[in-house]
């Protein structure tokens, strides 16, 4: 009889468990702590392993929480097992490949990674922040129920953490401590972005953003900076983690999204709630964000910054750096989508998976509380703008099955009645190999349009004599290979109070003079001239004339001659 005892309890308790087996299980998470730093609570937890779609969230207050009504819920759908590092992962990235071994987030610099089975979130203390903070962890399942039990010690903070409002800083990834402030003292600034399906290799800060830069707060994000010859080189990532795949996207079903470098939609993390979201401009808040801080940290020439990319990388130069004139001082975009519309292939086809549930409405309203069609329509832009725009440096093919040809003429010629600066060159390449066999003086672009300066003077050229024709859109109109301000430079720049100069010249291959050209006086820094002024324009050796500012303050000089290699001088004054 007694040897039977064990055994019936022994069956007994299994019963019990098999029946109860909530009671006997891991909790979902315990073992909460906090840790604070550089105006963030770091909150780590042991996270036991949960049915497939369970999430979970993040409660605040100003005293212990054992009721959750009476705490701040500050985020939701975090996903399981969130201190693994997905950036480290290339299945984050791209179908059908072998997942990586897991790894943790390193949340101090030079520090141990976290155990990637645990849970992370990152906390920003608001401005208004003060005493200690408490913090409560609860899981849903997959059907969208809460567990709401908390327990002090385990799920919740028994003890409050002590954090201050302060800027956010990103953690340095690599062995050793981070550069020294001032590394890029006076340096010009690249900001280079990557095309769709990319992902910068090794990247050396990683930062958990605030409730502004995505759908939901503490979603990481990583960028490079590099010194790189005599440039601060700034390479940002386009990937954003969404806890679901994202399979509305044709060439995506991956949970780390690209957005085209603009932003997504605020609920894209439920598909079946997208429609009652707001297309955001997250990524946009991301660059800016990153841009500021490797201003105070790398310290490099404000008035020397440029943005690039091809592809996706070049549709973002459009929509981000062309739209921020106060921050660059040219662009160079290889195959960009210059506007989202119907036209051609649907370029703006490109935002839906991210951005809506299917065909964008006209009147689909941003959080800028503008279209979102006509806040990523580069030629409304360009059109109704009246700022110096960076000068832009633009290569389409013709024959591009990715990036709609028929926006393009458009958005060239929109360019040319603005009196923007540009130069564009097109072939009848498709999206990988357009400018591939491109004249080396268009190749060198690239590095040509380093030589802008937002505290330089430089003119616009437009309706010159040697612009090859875009056609109108049309697959059959227009030159198949041709360019637009092609060759067109300057030297010799005089900007003083009471007088400009500026040395035109016109030099590419077989170029055939005379070169005639309108010019408009762009980022003019000490010659101001005020809207219906005259003023007195010499060309060359010919009689001064009288011309008669614009509306908006700026000097157009009408069909310049360029007679040589040589150039010519143009002179301003007043009477």
């Amino acid at each position: 009889m007694k040897s039977r005892i064990p055994r019936l309890v022994t069956i007994g308790l299994g019963v019990l468990a098999a029946m109860c087996h909530w009671t006997l299980a891991a909790a979902p998470s315990s073992d909460l702590k906090a840790s604070a730093h550089d105006g963030q609570v770091f909150l780590t937890w042991k996270e036991a392993d949960t049915p497939v779609g369970t999430t979970f969230n993040v409660y605040v207050s100003n005293s212990p929480v054992s009721d959750l009504a009476k705490a701040k819920r500050v985020a939701h759908h975090i996903e399981s097992h969130s201190a693994r590092d997905w950036w480290d992962d290339p299945a984050s990235f791209k179908k059908d490949t072998t997942a990586g071994e897991p790894v943790g987030y390193r949340i101090q610099s030079d520090g141990e990674r976290l155990d990637p089975k645990d849970g992370l979130f990152v906390y920003t203390v608001p401005a208004n922040a003060s005493g200690k903070l408490f913090f409560a962890i609860t899981n849903t399942d997959p059907n969208g129920a809460e567990d709401t039990a908390v327990s002090p010690g385990a799920n919740s903070l028994a003890e409050g953490i002590a954090a201050t409002p302060g800027k956010i800083k990103p953690i340095w990834q690599r062995q050793g401590q981070p550069p020294a402030p001032g590394l890029g003292k006076g340096k010009p600034l690249w900001l280079n972005l990557h095309a769709k399906g990319g992902v910068v290799a090794n990247m050396e800060y990683l930062v958990f953003g605030d409730d502004t830069m995505g759908w939901r707060p503490s979603l990481p994000f990583k960028f490079s900076v590099r010194i790189e010859g005599d440039t601060v080189v700034v390479r940002p990532t386009d990937r954003v983690w969404i806890n679901r795949p994202h399979n509305e996207a044709s060439d995506g079903g991956m949970p780390a999204i690209w957005t085209f470098w603009y932003g997504y939609n605020s609920h894209i993390f439920d598909r079946k709630l997208m429609a009652t979201g707001v297309p955001t401009n997250y990524t946009e808040r991301r660059n800016l964000w990153i841009l500021d801080w490797v201003r105070e940290q790398y310290q490099p020439d404000t008035n020397r910054w440029y943005c690039s990319g091809s592809s996706m990388g070049a549709c973002g130069t459009i929509s981000f750096g062309l739209h921020h004139p106060e921050l660059f001082a040219a662009c160079h975009a290889h195959v960009p989508i210059v506007s989202y519309t119907s036209l051609g292939r649907a370029s703006a086809s490109r935002l839906e998976p991210s951005c809506w549930t299917g065909p964008i409405p006209e009147d689909l309203k941003t959080n800028e509380g503008v279209s979102l069609l006509d806040r990523m329509n580069g030629l409304k832009f360009v059109s109704e703008t009246k700022a110096d725009l960076p000068y832009v440096f633009l290569e389409n093919g013709r024959q591009d099955g990715s990036i709609p040809w028929q926006n393009n003429p458009p958005f060239y010629k929109a360019l040319s009645q603005a009196h923007q600066g540009f130069a564009v060159y097109w072939d009848n390449g498709t999206h990988p190999t357009s400018g591939k066999d491109a004249p080396e003086d268009v190749k060198a672009w690239l590095k040509r349009f380093q030589r802008f300066s937002l505290d330089q003077s430089y003119p616009a050229f437009s309706n010159t004599s040697s612009d090859r024709n875009p056609g109108n859109g049309a697959p059959e109109d227009g030159d198949i290979i041709g360019w637009m301000n092609r060759g067109m430079d300057w030297k010799d720049i005089e900007d003083a109070s009471d007088h400009y100069s500026i040395v035109l010249l016109a030099d590419y291959p077989d170029v055939q003079y005379p070169v005639k050209t309108d010019i408009t006086l762009r980022r003019v820094q000490k010659f101001k001239t005020a809207p219906g002024e005259k003023i007195s324009v010499r060309t060359g050796d010919e009689r001064p004339v009288s011309l008669t500012v614009d509306s908006s303050g700026k000097i157009t000089i009408p069909q310049v001659v360029i007679p040589s290699k040589a150039g010519v001088r143009v002179a301003v004054q007043r009477p």
